[in-house]
């Protein structure tokens, strides 16, 4: 014998048994062969009364809220892509007007350096021209103490010299020893210039 053969024998088998013994015993009344016309019939109205409040019932009422779920998934995704979009949108300007204010601020470092430099250039031109007033006027200053000075030398020299000659020789005329005494510092001025 087949398998399934044995198998629906078998449950035959259990099915007819099972409510003789249920009622010999006095026990379920649910294996009762005699009540199965009516389980069926109550079976049958219990499944399609089921079958009409989920259909007509829940199942919409599941399925708008699946579909009010997917829309509100679908209009926060798409609010989302917008949103990064203008976020994309906004970084760009920021990065537009960033680089802009940087081109500005190098301009303005530029434009404030090339301005220091030309007022420190105007003030090194000022001060040289200053400095270069007062070398010239201390130049004058030794010029005239270094004259001073070399003819109050000549005069001490030809003092010294009239004063030496007088002594070694006698009588000295002054007027010769003065001229000789310029002689000799005009000589000495010629070699220091």
């Amino acid at each position: 014998m087949p398998v399934s053969a044995l198998r629906a024998s078998g449950w035959g088998l259990v099915l007819a048994i099972l409510p003789a013994a249920a009622h010999a015993a006095g026990g379920m009344p649910q294996f009762d062969v005699t009540s199965f016309p009516t389980q069926i019939f109550w079976l049958v109205v219990s499944f399609a009364l089921l079958y009409v409040l989920m259909a007509g019932l829940v199942l919409p009422r599941i399925g708008h809220t699946i579909e009010a779920r997917e829309g509100k998934i679908q209009a926060d995704l798409d609010a989302a892509q917008k949103a990064n979009d203008a976020a994309r949108v906004a970084a760009e300007a920021q990065r537009a007007a960033l680089a802009e204010a940087r081109g500005k601020a190098a301009g303005t470092v530029r434009q404030a350096a090339e301005a220091a430099a030309a007022e420190t250039t105007a003030h090194l031109t000022t001060l040289g021209e200053k400095l270069a007033g007062q070398i010239g006027e201390a130049e004058r200053r030794i010029a005239e103490q270094r004259a001073q000075a070399l003819a109050g030398l000549s005069s001490l020299a030809t003092e010294i010299t009239s004063s030496v000659l007088g002594k070694l020789v006698g009588n000295v005329d002054g007027t010769q020893v003065a001229a000789k005494v310029a002689e000799a510092v005009e000589t000495a001025r010629k070699g220091t210039k």
